[in-house]
Protein backbone atom coordinates (compact mmCIF):
# COMPACT_ATOMS: atom_id res chain seq x y z
CA UNK A 1 0.00 0.00 0.00
CA UNK A 2 1.31 3.43 -0.87
CA UNK A 3 0.43 6.68 0.84
CA UNK A 4 2.35 9.76 -0.19
CA UNK A 5 2.71 12.80 2.03
CA UNK A 6 -0.24 14.47 0.39
CA UNK A 7 -1.39 16.65 3.24
CA UNK A 8 -1.14 20.34 4.01
CA UNK A 9 1.00 20.92 7.14
CA UNK A 10 -0.65 24.33 7.55
CA UNK A 11 -4.22 22.96 7.48
CA UNK A 12 -5.53 21.15 10.60
CA UNK A 13 -8.35 19.39 8.69
CA UNK A 14 -5.91 18.16 6.04
CA UNK A 15 -3.65 16.75 8.77
CA UNK A 16 -6.65 15.05 10.37
CA UNK A 17 -7.84 13.54 7.09
CA UNK A 18 -4.38 12.17 6.41
CA UNK A 19 -4.22 10.71 9.95
CA UNK A 20 -7.53 8.89 9.40
CA UNK A 21 -5.73 6.65 6.87
CA UNK A 22 -4.25 4.95 9.95
CA UNK A 23 -7.62 3.80 11.35
CA UNK A 24 -8.05 0.04 11.33
CA UNK A 25 -4.36 -0.65 10.71
CA UNK A 26 -1.61 -1.89 12.99
CA UNK A 27 1.75 -0.21 13.41
CA UNK A 28 3.28 -3.15 11.53
CA UNK A 29 0.96 -2.39 8.60
CA UNK A 30 2.25 1.18 8.54
CA UNK A 31 5.84 -0.08 8.69
CA UNK A 32 5.30 -1.90 5.39
CA UNK A 33 3.82 1.08 3.54
CA UNK A 34 5.90 2.99 1.01
CA UNK A 35 5.90 6.37 2.67
CA UNK A 36 9.13 7.92 1.45
CA UNK A 37 10.46 7.50 4.96
CA UNK A 38 12.58 4.76 6.38
CA UNK A 39 12.17 3.16 9.78
CA UNK A 40 15.16 4.06 11.89
CA UNK A 41 16.76 0.84 13.03
CA UNK A 42 18.23 2.57 16.08
CA UNK A 43 14.71 3.32 17.35
CA UNK A 44 13.26 0.40 19.28
CA UNK A 45 9.67 1.09 18.26
CA UNK A 46 8.48 -2.40 19.17
CA UNK A 47 10.20 -2.56 22.55
CA UNK A 48 7.38 -3.17 25.08
CA UNK A 49 9.75 -2.17 27.87
CA UNK A 50 9.91 1.44 26.60
CA UNK A 51 7.25 4.13 26.38
CA UNK A 52 6.94 6.72 23.64
CA UNK A 53 8.32 4.62 20.80
CA UNK A 54 5.03 4.26 18.92
CA UNK A 55 4.48 8.02 18.92
CA UNK A 56 7.96 8.57 17.51
CA UNK A 57 7.27 5.90 14.88
CA UNK A 58 4.10 7.69 13.64
CA UNK A 59 5.87 11.05 13.60
CA UNK A 60 8.83 9.83 11.58
CA UNK A 61 7.39 7.06 9.41
CA UNK A 62 3.88 8.33 8.69
CA UNK A 63 4.08 12.12 8.94
CA UNK A 64 7.68 12.39 7.78
CA UNK A 65 9.22 14.65 10.39
CA UNK A 66 11.87 13.90 12.98
CA UNK A 67 10.62 13.36 16.52
CA UNK A 68 11.62 16.16 18.87
CA UNK A 69 10.93 17.75 22.23
CA UNK A 70 10.42 21.31 21.01
CA UNK A 71 8.14 23.59 23.01
CA UNK A 72 6.20 24.55 19.86
CA UNK A 73 3.45 22.38 18.36
CA UNK A 74 4.42 19.44 16.12
CA UNK A 75 2.74 21.14 13.15
CA UNK A 76 3.57 24.80 13.93
CA UNK A 77 2.04 26.16 10.71
CA UNK A 78 -1.34 24.69 11.72
CA UNK A 79 -0.91 24.98 15.49
CA UNK A 80 -1.55 21.25 15.87
CA UNK A 81 0.13 19.00 18.44
CA UNK A 82 0.26 15.26 17.68
CA UNK A 83 -0.43 12.83 20.53
CA UNK A 84 -0.32 9.06 20.00
CA UNK A 85 -1.82 7.44 23.06
CA UNK A 86 -3.23 4.06 24.14
CA UNK A 87 -6.66 3.08 25.32
CA UNK A 88 -7.79 -0.15 26.98
CA UNK A 89 -10.98 -2.17 27.22
CA UNK A 90 -11.79 -3.17 30.80
CA UNK A 91 -13.38 -6.49 31.76
CA UNK A 92 -16.66 -4.61 32.14
CA UNK A 93 -16.43 -3.56 28.50
CA UNK A 94 -15.81 0.09 29.39
CA UNK A 95 -13.15 2.02 27.53
CA UNK A 96 -10.41 3.71 29.52
CA UNK A 97 -7.48 5.92 28.58
CA UNK A 98 -4.32 3.88 28.90
CA UNK A 99 -2.38 6.68 30.58
CA UNK A 100 -2.37 10.40 31.31
CA UNK A 101 -1.53 12.66 28.38
CA UNK A 102 1.84 14.34 28.92
CA UNK A 103 1.91 17.80 27.30
CA UNK A 104 5.27 19.44 28.00
CA UNK A 105 7.96 19.68 30.66
CA UNK A 106 7.65 22.16 33.50
CA UNK A 107 10.71 24.40 33.47
CA UNK A 108 12.34 25.23 36.80
CA UNK A 109 15.11 27.17 35.05
CA UNK A 110 13.05 30.24 34.21
CA UNK A 111 10.30 32.36 35.66
CA UNK A 112 6.82 30.89 35.40
CA UNK A 113 4.57 32.00 32.56
CA UNK A 114 1.72 33.76 34.37
CA UNK A 115 -0.68 33.85 31.43
CA UNK A 116 -1.82 30.34 30.52
CA UNK A 117 -2.81 31.44 27.01
CA UNK A 118 0.72 32.78 26.40
CA UNK A 119 2.45 29.70 27.85
CA UNK A 120 4.20 26.84 26.11
CA UNK A 121 1.74 24.39 27.68
CA UNK A 122 -1.13 26.15 25.85
CA UNK A 123 0.91 25.86 22.65
CA UNK A 124 0.92 22.11 23.20
CA UNK A 125 -2.77 21.63 23.99
CA UNK A 126 -4.82 24.33 22.26
CA UNK A 127 -5.42 22.00 19.29
CA UNK A 128 -4.39 18.34 19.44
CA UNK A 129 -4.56 15.50 16.96
CA UNK A 130 -5.34 12.49 19.15
CA UNK A 131 -4.43 9.12 17.66
CA UNK A 132 -5.66 6.27 19.85
CA UNK A 133 -4.45 2.68 19.58
CA UNK A 134 -5.86 -0.34 21.42
CA UNK A 135 -3.28 -1.61 23.90
CA UNK A 136 -3.75 -5.37 23.93
CA UNK A 137 -1.16 -6.77 26.31
CA UNK A 138 -1.70 -10.32 25.00
CA UNK A 139 -0.06 -9.42 21.68
CA UNK A 140 3.65 -10.23 21.34
CA UNK A 141 4.71 -6.81 20.02
CA UNK A 142 3.64 -3.20 20.39
CA UNK A 143 3.74 -3.03 16.58
CA UNK A 144 0.75 -5.40 16.49
CA UNK A 145 -1.46 -2.85 18.25
CA UNK A 146 -4.33 -1.52 16.11
CA UNK A 147 -5.04 2.19 15.58
CA UNK A 148 -8.75 2.89 16.03
CA UNK A 149 -9.25 6.65 16.27
CA UNK A 150 -7.68 9.80 14.83
CA UNK A 151 -9.39 13.07 15.62
CA UNK A 152 -8.68 16.76 16.21
CA UNK A 153 -9.53 17.82 19.75
CA UNK A 154 -9.83 21.22 21.40
CA UNK A 155 -10.24 21.65 25.13
CA UNK A 156 -13.97 22.33 25.64
CA UNK A 157 -14.83 25.87 26.70
CA UNK A 158 -16.73 24.55 29.72
CA UNK A 159 -13.53 22.91 31.04
CA UNK A 160 -11.31 25.97 30.71
CA UNK A 161 -12.19 27.61 34.05
CA UNK A 162 -11.11 24.50 35.94
CA UNK A 163 -7.98 24.06 33.78
CA UNK A 164 -7.03 27.71 34.30
CA UNK A 165 -7.38 27.28 38.06
CA UNK A 166 -5.29 24.09 37.89
CA UNK A 167 -2.56 26.03 36.07
CA UNK A 168 -2.74 28.78 38.69
CA UNK A 169 -2.41 26.27 41.55
CA UNK A 170 0.67 24.68 39.94
CA UNK A 171 2.45 27.92 38.98
CA UNK A 172 1.75 29.65 42.30
CA UNK A 173 3.29 26.72 44.15
CA UNK A 174 6.36 26.97 41.92
CA UNK A 175 6.58 30.77 42.46
CA UNK A 176 6.41 30.23 46.22
CA UNK A 177 9.53 28.06 45.97
CA UNK A 178 7.54 24.90 46.69
CA UNK A 179 7.97 22.96 43.46
CA UNK A 180 9.26 20.09 45.62
CA UNK A 181 5.79 19.91 47.21
CA UNK A 182 3.88 19.61 43.93
CA UNK A 183 1.53 16.65 43.58
CA UNK A 184 -0.95 15.54 40.94
CA UNK A 185 -3.52 15.46 43.70
CA UNK A 186 -3.30 19.28 43.91
CA UNK A 187 -5.46 19.77 40.83
CA UNK A 188 -8.53 18.58 38.90
CA UNK A 189 -7.90 18.11 35.15
CA UNK A 190 -4.44 19.58 34.43
CA UNK A 191 -1.76 17.89 36.51
CA UNK A 192 1.94 18.19 37.31
CA UNK A 193 3.15 14.63 36.81
CA UNK A 194 6.60 13.30 37.68
CA UNK A 195 9.11 12.74 34.91
CA UNK A 196 12.08 10.57 35.62
CA UNK A 197 13.00 8.20 38.40
CA UNK A 198 12.87 8.99 42.07
CA UNK A 199 16.64 8.86 42.28
CA UNK A 200 18.69 11.92 43.17
CA UNK A 201 19.68 12.41 39.52
CA UNK A 202 16.07 13.27 38.69
CA UNK A 203 16.08 16.22 41.10
CA UNK A 204 16.77 19.67 39.67
CA UNK A 205 17.28 23.14 41.18
CA UNK A 206 14.32 25.52 41.49
CA UNK A 207 14.39 29.02 40.01
CA UNK A 208 12.52 30.36 43.05
CA UNK A 209 14.23 28.25 45.71
CA UNK A 210 17.92 27.50 45.22
CA UNK A 211 18.13 25.62 48.54
CA UNK A 212 15.81 22.69 47.76
CA UNK A 213 15.81 20.59 44.59
CA UNK A 214 12.54 19.36 43.08
CA UNK A 215 11.47 16.34 41.02
CA UNK A 216 11.28 16.81 37.27
CA UNK A 217 7.64 17.26 36.29
CA UNK A 218 5.53 17.82 33.23
CA UNK A 219 2.13 19.33 32.60
CA UNK A 220 -0.36 16.60 31.77
CA UNK A 221 -4.05 15.98 31.27
CA UNK A 222 -4.99 13.41 33.88
CA UNK A 223 -5.99 9.84 33.06
CA UNK A 224 -9.53 10.37 34.35
CA UNK A 225 -9.94 13.44 32.14
CA UNK A 226 -8.60 11.62 29.07
CA UNK A 227 -10.95 8.70 29.75
CA UNK A 228 -13.82 11.17 29.66
CA UNK A 229 -12.50 12.68 26.42
CA UNK A 230 -12.20 9.23 24.85
CA UNK A 231 -15.75 8.20 25.72
CA UNK A 232 -17.49 11.49 25.02
CA UNK A 233 -15.59 13.10 22.16
CA UNK A 234 -13.52 10.47 20.39
CA UNK A 235 -15.63 7.32 20.26
CA UNK A 236 -18.33 7.86 17.62
CA UNK A 237 -21.90 8.00 18.79
CA UNK A 238 -21.08 7.98 22.49
CA UNK A 239 -23.64 10.12 24.28
CA UNK A 240 -22.97 12.44 27.18
CA UNK A 241 -25.36 11.88 30.03
CA UNK A 242 -23.81 13.55 33.07
CA UNK A 243 -25.11 16.70 34.64
CA UNK A 244 -22.74 19.49 35.52
CA UNK A 245 -22.48 20.45 39.19
CA UNK A 246 -20.97 23.92 38.79
CA UNK A 247 -21.99 26.68 36.41
CA UNK A 248 -19.53 28.66 34.33
CA UNK A 249 -20.38 31.81 36.32
CA UNK A 250 -19.58 30.02 39.61
CA UNK A 251 -16.24 28.74 38.28
CA UNK A 252 -15.18 32.23 37.31
CA UNK A 253 -15.57 33.30 40.94
CA UNK A 254 -14.41 30.21 42.85
CA UNK A 255 -12.44 27.00 42.45
CA UNK A 256 -14.37 23.77 42.12
CA UNK A 257 -13.16 22.68 45.59
CA UNK A 258 -14.54 25.92 47.07
CA UNK A 259 -17.88 25.36 45.32
CA UNK A 260 -18.11 21.87 46.85
CA UNK A 261 -17.29 23.30 50.27
CA UNK A 262 -19.96 25.98 49.91
CA UNK A 263 -22.63 23.48 48.86
CA UNK A 264 -22.01 21.23 51.84
CA UNK A 265 -21.00 23.65 54.62
CA UNK A 266 -24.58 24.89 55.12
CA UNK A 267 -25.46 21.46 56.57
CA UNK A 268 -22.64 21.24 59.13
CA UNK A 269 -24.00 20.39 62.59
CA UNK A 270 -27.23 18.88 61.27
CA UNK A 271 -28.34 15.26 61.69
CA UNK A 272 -29.17 13.12 58.67
CA UNK A 273 -32.93 13.33 59.24
CA UNK A 274 -32.74 17.12 59.62
CA UNK A 275 -30.84 17.40 56.33
CA UNK A 276 -33.35 15.14 54.59
CA UNK A 277 -36.23 17.29 55.82
CA UNK A 278 -34.50 20.51 54.73
CA UNK A 279 -33.83 19.37 51.17
CA UNK A 280 -37.09 17.36 50.99
CA UNK A 281 -35.53 13.96 50.33
CA UNK A 282 -37.23 10.79 51.52
CA UNK A 283 -34.67 8.76 53.45
CA UNK A 284 -35.06 4.98 53.56
CA UNK A 285 -32.43 3.72 55.99
CA UNK A 286 -33.11 0.14 54.90
CA UNK A 287 -31.49 1.06 51.59
CA UNK A 288 -27.70 0.82 51.94
CA UNK A 289 -27.20 3.71 49.51
CA UNK A 290 -29.42 6.16 51.38
CA UNK A 291 -26.47 8.19 52.68
CA UNK A 292 -24.95 8.50 49.20
CA UNK A 293 -28.33 9.64 47.84
CA UNK A 294 -28.50 12.23 50.63
CA UNK A 295 -25.00 13.55 49.82
CA UNK A 296 -25.70 14.04 46.12
CA UNK A 297 -28.89 15.89 46.93
CA UNK A 298 -26.92 18.09 49.34
CA UNK A 299 -24.61 18.89 46.41
CA UNK A 300 -27.59 19.77 44.25
CA UNK A 301 -27.36 16.89 41.77
CA UNK A 302 -29.62 13.89 41.24
CA UNK A 303 -27.08 11.06 41.13
CA UNK A 304 -23.40 10.18 41.02
CA UNK A 305 -23.04 10.82 37.28
CA UNK A 306 -21.45 14.24 37.74
CA UNK A 307 -19.42 15.52 34.80
CA UNK A 308 -16.71 17.19 36.88
CA UNK A 309 -16.37 14.11 39.10
CA UNK A 310 -15.82 11.87 36.07
CA UNK A 311 -13.23 14.18 34.52
CA UNK A 312 -11.28 14.68 37.74
CA UNK A 313 -11.61 11.10 39.00
CA UNK A 314 -13.49 12.20 42.14
CA UNK A 315 -15.24 9.59 44.27
CA UNK A 316 -17.52 10.44 47.17
CA UNK A 317 -16.51 8.56 50.32
CA UNK A 318 -18.61 8.70 53.48
CA UNK A 319 -16.45 8.51 56.61
CA UNK A 320 -18.35 7.76 59.75
CA UNK A 321 -16.92 7.94 63.25
CA UNK A 322 -18.79 5.36 65.31
CA UNK A 323 -19.52 5.86 68.99
CA UNK A 324 -16.91 3.17 69.69
CA UNK A 325 -13.57 3.62 67.88
CA UNK A 326 -13.15 -0.12 67.34
CA UNK A 327 -16.25 -0.18 65.11
CA UNK A 328 -14.90 2.35 62.60
CA UNK A 329 -14.70 0.82 59.13
CA UNK A 330 -11.45 0.45 57.25
CA UNK A 331 -10.97 2.20 53.89
CA UNK A 332 -11.18 -0.18 50.93
CA UNK A 333 -9.64 1.04 47.67
CA UNK A 334 -10.40 -1.79 45.28
CA UNK A 335 -10.31 -5.56 44.89
CA UNK A 336 -7.18 -7.26 43.55
CA UNK A 337 -7.18 -9.40 40.42
CA UNK A 338 -4.02 -11.43 41.05
CA UNK A 339 -3.78 -12.64 37.45
CA UNK A 340 -3.72 -9.07 36.13
CA UNK A 341 -1.45 -8.02 38.99
CA UNK A 342 1.06 -10.76 38.15
CA UNK A 343 1.03 -9.79 34.46
CA UNK A 344 2.08 -6.22 35.27
CA UNK A 345 5.74 -5.45 34.68
CA UNK A 346 8.08 -4.87 37.60
CA UNK A 347 9.26 -1.29 37.98
CA UNK A 348 12.55 -1.84 36.14
CA UNK A 349 11.04 -4.10 33.44
CA UNK A 350 9.54 -1.19 31.52
CA UNK A 351 11.21 2.17 30.86
CA UNK A 352 9.86 5.59 29.92
CA UNK A 353 11.08 7.54 26.91
CA UNK A 354 14.03 8.82 28.97
CA UNK A 355 15.08 5.34 30.09
CA UNK A 356 13.76 5.60 33.66
CA UNK A 357 11.88 2.74 35.41
CA UNK A 358 8.17 3.05 34.62
CA UNK A 359 6.60 -0.25 35.69
CA UNK A 360 5.09 1.27 38.83
CA UNK A 361 3.60 4.23 36.95
CA UNK A 362 1.97 1.79 34.51
CA UNK A 363 0.40 -0.31 37.26
CA UNK A 364 -3.32 -0.32 38.07
CA UNK A 365 -2.62 0.58 41.70
CA UNK A 366 -0.54 3.66 40.81
CA UNK A 367 -3.18 4.90 38.39
CA UNK A 368 -5.82 4.40 41.06
CA UNK A 369 -3.93 6.41 43.67
CA UNK A 370 -2.56 9.04 41.31
CA UNK A 371 -5.68 9.72 39.27
CA UNK A 372 -8.30 9.42 41.96
CA UNK A 373 -9.47 12.13 44.36
CA UNK A 374 -11.91 11.61 47.21
CA UNK A 375 -14.58 13.89 48.51
CA UNK A 376 -14.63 12.86 52.16
CA UNK A 377 -18.03 13.49 53.73
CA UNK A 378 -17.70 13.08 57.49
CA UNK A 379 -20.36 12.10 60.02
CA UNK A 380 -20.03 11.55 63.77
CA UNK A 381 -22.32 9.03 65.42
CA UNK A 382 -23.91 9.71 68.80
CA UNK A 383 -26.98 8.55 70.76
CA UNK A 384 -29.35 10.54 68.55
CA UNK A 385 -27.92 9.53 65.17
CA UNK A 386 -25.30 10.74 62.70
CA UNK A 387 -24.37 14.41 62.60
CA UNK A 388 -22.67 15.97 59.56
CA UNK A 389 -19.30 17.52 60.46
CA UNK A 390 -18.06 18.70 57.07
CA UNK A 391 -16.19 17.65 53.94
CA UNK A 392 -12.71 17.58 52.47
CA UNK A 393 -11.44 17.04 48.92
CA UNK A 394 -8.36 14.81 49.18
CA UNK A 395 -5.80 13.06 47.02
CA UNK A 396 -2.86 11.00 48.24
CA UNK A 397 0.35 13.09 48.51
CA UNK A 398 3.24 12.04 46.27
CA UNK A 399 5.50 11.15 49.21
CA UNK A 400 2.90 8.67 50.47
CA UNK A 401 2.43 7.23 46.97
CA UNK A 402 6.18 6.50 47.02
CA UNK A 403 5.72 4.47 50.21
CA UNK A 404 2.94 2.48 48.54
CA UNK A 405 5.28 1.96 45.56
CA UNK A 406 7.74 0.15 47.83
CA UNK A 407 4.89 -2.03 49.15
CA UNK A 408 3.76 -2.76 45.58
CA UNK A 409 7.28 -3.87 44.58
CA UNK A 410 7.48 -6.14 47.62
CA UNK A 411 4.04 -7.58 46.88
CA UNK A 412 5.03 -8.24 43.25
CA UNK A 413 8.01 -10.26 44.44
CA UNK A 414 5.88 -12.20 46.92
CA UNK A 415 3.28 -13.13 44.29
CA UNK A 416 5.95 -14.10 41.74
CA UNK A 417 7.70 -16.34 44.25
CA UNK A 418 4.41 -17.75 45.57
CA UNK A 419 2.51 -16.49 48.63
CA UNK A 420 3.47 -18.27 51.85
CA UNK A 421 0.48 -19.66 53.74
CA UNK A 422 0.48 -20.65 57.40
CA UNK A 423 -2.51 -22.76 58.41
CA UNK A 424 -3.05 -22.85 62.17
CA UNK A 425 -5.69 -23.35 64.81
CA UNK A 426 -7.06 -20.27 66.56
CA UNK A 427 -9.39 -21.41 69.30
CA UNK A 428 -12.04 -23.57 67.66
CA UNK A 429 -11.29 -22.14 64.21
CA UNK A 430 -8.70 -22.87 61.57
CA UNK A 431 -7.18 -19.67 60.13
CA UNK A 432 -4.87 -19.11 57.19
CA UNK A 433 -2.19 -16.47 57.52
CA UNK A 434 -0.05 -15.13 54.67
CA UNK A 435 3.01 -12.96 54.10
CA UNK A 436 1.28 -10.17 52.13
CA UNK A 437 1.77 -6.65 53.56
CA UNK A 438 -0.33 -6.18 56.70
CA UNK A 439 -1.81 -3.19 58.50
CA UNK A 440 1.24 -2.61 60.70
CA UNK A 441 3.83 -2.80 57.90
CA UNK A 442 4.00 0.83 56.78
CA UNK A 443 1.29 2.91 58.43
CA UNK A 444 -0.53 3.66 55.14
CA UNK A 445 -1.47 0.65 53.11
CA UNK A 446 -2.25 -3.05 53.47
CA UNK A 447 -3.79 -6.06 51.75
CA UNK A 448 -6.47 -8.15 53.40
CA UNK A 449 -9.61 -10.18 52.55
CA UNK A 450 -12.79 -8.75 51.06
CA UNK A 451 -15.30 -11.58 50.87
CA UNK A 452 -18.41 -12.82 52.64
CA UNK A 453 -16.65 -15.99 53.78
CA UNK A 454 -13.17 -17.47 53.69
CA UNK A 455 -12.22 -20.08 51.11
CA UNK A 456 -8.82 -21.59 50.26
CA UNK A 457 -8.01 -24.39 47.87
CA UNK A 458 -4.44 -25.65 47.76
CA UNK A 459 -2.68 -27.59 44.95
CA UNK A 460 -2.66 -30.74 47.13
CA UNK A 461 -6.48 -30.72 47.16
CA UNK A 462 -7.02 -29.30 50.66
CA UNK A 463 -9.84 -26.80 51.11
CA UNK A 464 -10.21 -24.53 54.12
CA UNK A 465 -13.02 -22.12 54.98
CA UNK A 466 -16.79 -22.01 55.15
CA UNK A 467 -17.16 -20.18 51.85
CA UNK A 468 -17.27 -21.37 48.26
CA UNK A 469 -15.11 -20.98 45.18
CA UNK A 470 -16.91 -17.69 44.36
CA UNK A 471 -15.38 -16.20 47.54
CA UNK A 472 -11.89 -16.81 46.18
CA UNK A 473 -9.47 -15.77 43.44
CA UNK A 474 -7.04 -17.91 41.48
CA UNK A 475 -3.35 -17.23 42.10
CA UNK A 476 -0.67 -17.68 39.41
CA UNK A 477 0.56 -20.92 41.06
CA UNK A 478 -2.91 -22.52 40.97
CA UNK A 479 -3.82 -21.90 44.62
CA UNK A 480 -7.23 -20.38 45.33
CA UNK A 481 -7.25 -17.69 48.00
CA UNK A 482 -10.02 -15.75 49.71
CA UNK A 483 -10.66 -12.60 47.64
CA UNK A 484 -8.26 -9.84 48.65
CA UNK A 485 -8.42 -6.05 48.34
CA UNK A 486 -6.20 -3.00 48.65
CA UNK A 487 -6.95 -1.08 51.84
CA UNK A 488 -5.78 2.21 53.27
CA UNK A 489 -5.33 2.09 57.03
CA UNK A 490 -8.17 3.93 58.74
CA UNK A 491 -5.60 5.52 61.06
CA UNK A 492 -3.85 6.93 57.98
CA UNK A 493 -7.08 8.39 56.60
CA UNK A 494 -7.83 9.90 60.02
CA UNK A 495 -4.40 11.57 59.96
CA UNK A 496 -5.18 13.13 56.55
CA UNK A 497 -8.40 14.79 57.72
CA UNK A 498 -8.58 18.37 58.90
CA UNK A 499 -8.56 18.57 62.68
CA UNK A 500 -12.20 19.71 62.99
CA UNK A 501 -13.35 16.60 61.09
CA UNK A 502 -11.56 14.06 63.31
CA UNK A 503 -13.27 12.64 66.36
CA UNK A 504 -10.98 12.37 69.36
CA UNK A 505 -11.91 9.39 71.51
CA UNK A 506 -11.52 9.53 75.28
Amino acid sequence: MEYLYEYDRANPKSIEEYARKLIGHTFNDVKEWNLHSEVREDMLYDDKSRKGGLGNFIEEKFFGYKANSDSQADFPEAGVELKVTPYEVKKSGKLSAGERLVLTMISYENEVEPDFFQSHVWEKCKLMLLIYYLRDKTLPSNMDYRIDFAQLFQLPEKDMDIILNDYKVITEKIKAGKAHELSESDTMYLGACTKGSTAAKSLVPQYYNKEIKAKKRAFCLKNSYMTYVLNNYIVPGKATYEESLASSDELKEKSFAEILQDRLSQYVGMYEDEIANKIKVEMNKNNKSYEATLIYNMLGVKNNRVEEFDKAGILVKILKYRKQKGKNQQFRLDDIDFTEFDNEKMDDEILDEDGNPAGWENSALYKMLNDRKYLFVVFWEDERGSVFKGSQLWGMPDDDIEIVRDVWIRTKKIVRNGIDFNVKAKGSKVVVENNLPGMSDNGIFHIRPHAQKAYYEFPDGRTIGSGSITDSDLLPDGTRMTKQAYWLNRSYIDSQLMSDLRMEYK
